[in-house]
């Protein structure tokens, strides 16, 4: 019964794989990237027009009002914390590895 089950499972993650490996490659077939970088190009061509508009009717214009902002802050406080972690960690294998290479150094140069 347990190799029933265990079968079940893998061919249910092998299923699943398959389905998102077909919606990438649907995705990508139906060019939706390329269609995405169009409209934020076209988005941008209307922002330069209007940006030489502004200029040349003598209005203070600034950059802030011609560039949308895609960026969104995914971090939080697990993510925080991993992120302190890895600095501390690189941190003390930068001093300790320097700190082993001088003591050789010392071994074997004079």
């Amino acid at each position: 019964m347990e190799e029933v089950k265990n079968n079940d499972k893998f061919i249910t993650a092998i299923l699943l794989l398959f389905v998102i490996f077909l919606i990438i490659y649907i995705s990508n077939g139906t060019d939706y990237y390329e269609y995405k970088a169009y409209t934020k190009s076209t988005l941008t061509k209307e922002n330069m027009k209007k940006f030489e508009k502004d200029i040349s009717e003598g209005k203070n214009v600034s950059i802030n009002q011609y560039i949308e902002s895609n960026y969104i802050d995914y971090s939080n406080s697990i993510s925080n914390i991993g992120y302190e972690m890895g600095k501390t960690v690189e941190h003390v294998m930068n001093k300790g590895i320097k700190k082993a290479l001088k003591l050789l150094s010392t071994l074997f140069y004079e």
